[in-house]
């Protein structure tokens, strides 16, 4: 999974390189813009790694942060001169591969993050500009385990939060390339397949949630009306 995203990001990296022959632009604090691309994370799904890490018979121990792949859509609103909106669309995959004395598990782990953000344009040069921002959404999470013949899915939903930095620097006057990072503190609910059931306790007896903390950068590509 690492090796695919970063050979995915320096795709992108060439692709921003090979057209960046600029024009100067107009600053871009008044206009609508329009962005996409793709990451990496960094993420501590605490029960998860629980969870796997009680696999029956397994062999080894996965660490307690995991690298991802983060694939994202923006849309940013000017509401001032200082201040835009930010409507953001996330999805965030990874997975845990764990040998066991028979047959190998296999775990994967998928966010989807819709998020509404408030961001504070901190320098808009016209060749480039910064924002920084926070926000929140309704989030889902979703556990697949395949374990033998039996293959299991265990959904969370809850409140998640992220505190973001963006940069864009200009191609032309509509297209930039966007670079950015972000921290993600997501307060997703407990797990439950279709029939509502858990799938266990962690060990203080809990059900196990799909709560996470990452922290990512990301790539892409912003276009300005």
């Amino acid at each position: 999974m690492r090796k695919r995203v970063f050979s995915l990001i320096a795709v992108l990296v060439f692709l921003v390189c090979a057209v960046a022959d600029a024009q100067p632009p107009v600053e871009s604090h008044s206009r609508i813009g329009v962005s996409a691309g793709l990451g990496v994370i960094y993420l501590h799904p605490g029960d998860v790694v629980d969870l796997v890490n009680n696999t029956p018979g397994a062999m080894e121990r996965v660490p307690q942060f995991k690298a991802g792949a983060e694939f994202f859509g923006i849309v940013n609103i000017p509401v001032s001169s200082l201040w835009s909106l930010k409507l953001e669309y996330t999805y965030v995959v990874t997975s845990y591969n764990v040998a066991t004395v028979l047959v190998p598990a296999e775990y994967t782990l998928t966010y989807h993050l819709p998020s509404v953000i408030l961001q504070y344009l901190l320098l808009d040069a016209g060749v480039y500009n910064v924002r920084v921002g926070g926000g929140l959404g309704y989030h889902i999470g979703i556990l697949d385990r395949t374990y033998y013949s039996e293959e299991d899915s265990y959904t969370g939903k809850g409140i998640g939060t992220v505190a973001d930095v963006e940069a864009n620097t200009a191609f032309g006057e509509h297209l930039y390339a966007y670079l950015g990072v972000n921290l993600r503190w997501e307060f997703v609910g407990d797990m439950k397949d279709s029939a509502g059931l858990a799938p266990g306790v962690t060990p203080t007896g809990d059900k196990p949630a799909l709560h996470l903390l990452g922290v990512g950068a990301r790539l892409g590509f912003t276009y300005y009306f």
